[in-house]
């Protein structure tokens, strides 16, 4: 499914920008002069991994801009007065539908049938769905990140027996649900759990270049090998969890995570770093040497070929000195070439000397 972009007013105040994004756009002239082989794909990997690899102080500053370009833009947002068919944020309010266009869809997600049986929700979505609004309520001042870390570590303070408890009412939910699917009979278009089917005819892709096999592995992030070590985990304390669920969760107590217990995953991350920037130095080294070896081979081709146009050459003006049968005639500028059988040269043999 496409995604659409939301026309804006040309006057509105810039939108602010993520520490991410500042760092990204401060950075990328320096990384493509230290890495002037890299692809586009690979440059921003590079920044990621190295953005992902800042030290907290160096990170904090970032964040400082982050803030000032925010307040910079809520400053600019206060006196903005929208123009007409624009939201008080430079949004159009006129939308595809009313230009008689289909409505974009949410992209990535799934259409089912409406009429389908809910699916199951694991036991931790259980207790998150039912504590959501009491801790809200508790605490007012929370963000929705700060609430969903505060969820996930209640959750792990529960008792067994409060655990078990949620794990019983997740069964249950999975027993409702295996048993509505077996009497559910999809519509036309829906397969067996209520999905539409997608069209078989192959859809346009955009090419995308191969990736060189012998480009090195990106640095991986302090969170993907915390990702790494506690996937299966998770996988045992929560068994048939679906992936969106699993990702939830593992954000969740990544989040919950002390500076301290950070440090371990931390530690990894610039070990992997620093492998990776070895390894990419050297990759970019075979790169150059490589499109050098290249360059040089192909100036050795055209100057072969160059040499065999002039022998060629040469070899057809000794068949027309010569008067060779099927030599080419010459043009305007060439050197004239006389027809042996047309001149008349004197009889020796009957030519008297006496």
């Amino acid at each position: 499914m496409v995604k659409t972009k939301t026309q804006r007013d040309p006057g509105a105040p810039k939108r602010n920008m993520s520490t991410y994004l500042l760092y990204q756009n401060a950075m990328r002239d320096q990384f493509k002069a230290i890495n002037p082989g890299m692809t586009f794909g690979q440059l921003a990997k590079y920044t990621s991994a190295m953005y992902a690899e800042m030290p907290p102080a160096e990170k904090e500053s970032w964040a400082a801009r982050a803030e000032a370009d925010k307040e910079r833009y809520l400053h600019e947002l206060s006196s903005y007065v929208p123009a007409a068919g624009y939201d008080a944020k430079g949004d159009s309010l006129i939308t595809s539908a009313e230009y008689g266009a289909a409505k974009p869809k949410r992209y990535g997600k799934v259409e089912r049938d409406v009429n389908a049986p809910k699916r199951n929700i694991s036991a931790y979505l259980l207790y998150q769905n039912a504590m959501r609004n009491s801790f809200k309520q508790e605490n007012p001042g929370m963000t929705f990140g700060q609430l969903a870390k505060y969820t996930s570590c209640m959750y792990k303070n529960l008792t067994p027996e409060e655990k078990a408890t949620w794990v019983s009412r997740a069964e249950e939910d999975k027993k409702r649900y295996e048993e509505q699917i077996a009497q559910y009979v999809p519509p036309p278009g829906h397969d067996a759990r209520g999905n539409v089917i997608k069209d078989q005819t192959p859809k346009r892709r955009t090419k995308r270049s191969p990736k060189d096999p012998d480009a090195p592995k990106r640095a991986s992030g302090a969170y993907v090998f915390f990702t790494n070590e506690m996937r299966p985990i998770v996988m045992e304390q929560f068994p048939g969890i679906r992936f969106v669920d699993m990702g939830r969760i593992l954000g969740e107590r990544w989040r919950a995570l002390t500076p301290e217990e950070k440090q371990k995953y931390e530690a990894q991350s610039a070990e992997d770093k620093t492998r990776f920037q070895v390894e990419m130095q050297q990759y970019t080294a075979n790169q150059a040497a490589a499109q050098q070896a290249a360059a040089q081979q192909a100036a050795q081709q055209q100057q072969q070929q160059q040499m065999q146009a002039m022998a060629h050459h040469q070899q057809q003006m000794q068949m027309q000195q010569h008067g060779v049968p099927g030599a080419p005639e010459m043009h305007a500028g060439q050197h004239q070439y006389i027809d042996p059988n047309q001149y008349h040269y004197p009889d020796y043999n009957n030519h008297s000397y006496t």
